[in-house]
């Protein structure tokens, strides 16, 4: 009988944690779907209307301690991004409206000794003068919809790349290249920029490559070589230099890390992998 009364609290605890991970996943649930239905929306109002209640549910539900380790394998329309050294998390969406523009949307996830500390990011790409030299934050943010997430430096560092997607408007699409940095001492940062790449002598917080919307441009990190390697993109010569234009011409380059910067490599030798 002792034996039994000794397992009725571990059942009891083990009941109620089943009980908030169903619930949290019903809410996850229902907050996807009003991403869905955004993205379906007959009209512009609607769809901003739809998904500032998705916004708002799902910064409440990533706010809880315990969503930290939740995998969110399912849930396609977000994507999301762990750090190798499970410090932080970003989720990041966009919303594209009748005008052919994107709209991006993102939280982050800061683990602070132990804690949960989120932060809305808000995608301010439109009202920044020369956004490839901009030091952002998460109230600043240059908007994208991130695949790929690097920790450089070493197991140890706070630096990361993160690489990602912009859909740019109706004539153009962007891939973005830049470092973050968490900051943990301050209640929880996150920092966006950092002069780490120099391209032809010239040392930029961020890349963003723009080419025309009906191309598919590969941005990527290879593991082997250990760098970033890029689509080289060119124009035909009588739209020199109009993004509209440009396209991947079957060469690719790379940028290599070397004394404190990521430098500029051209004309690599590999087949890349598209995404």
């Amino acid at each position: 009988m002792k034996r039994l009364l000794a397992l009725i609290p571990l059942f009891i605890a083990f009941s109620v944690s089943a009980q908030v991970d169903s619930d949290f996943e019903n809410g996850i649930s229902h907050s996807v779907a009003l991403l869905e239905q955004a993205r379906n929306a007959e009209n512009d109002s609607l769809r901003q209307a739809l998904v500032t209640q998705f916004d708002n549910e799902f910064w409440n539900l990533l706010g809880k301690d315990e969503t930290m380790s939740y995998p969110f394998d399912n849930n396609k329309p977000v994507s999301v991004l762990k750090s190798p050294d499970n410090k932080f998390r970003i989720f990041t969406w966009g919303l594209q409206f009748a005008d052919g523009n994107y709209k991006y949307y993102g939280i982050v996830q800061i683990n602070v000794q132990g804690d949960v500390v989120a932060l809305r990011l808000n995608d301010m790409s439109d009202g920044t003068t020369n956004p490839s030299n901009a030091n952002m934050q998460a109230s600043n943010w240059y908007g994208a919809i991130y695949y790929d997430l690097v920790q450089l430096g070493g197991k140890k560092s706070n630096i990361y790349a993160l690489i990602g997607w912009d859909g740019g408007d109706l004539f153009v699409n962007r891939k973005v290249l830049e470092q973050v940095r968490i900051a943990t001492n301050n209640g929880g940062e996150i920092i966006f920029g950092g002069h780490f790449i120099n391209e032809h002598n010239k040392k930029v917080d961020r890349l963003i490559f723009e080419f025309t919307e009906r191309a598919v441009m590969s941005l990527r990190y290879d593991k082997k070589l250990k760098m970033f390697v890029a689509d080289h993109l060119a124009s035909p010569s009588e739209y020199k230099g109009n993004t509209k234009f440009m396209g991947p011409d079957g060469s690719f380059d790379g940028y290599k890390y070397d004394k404190g910067f990521w430098m500029y490599v051209p004309d690599l030798d590999i087949k890349a992998t598209r995404f």
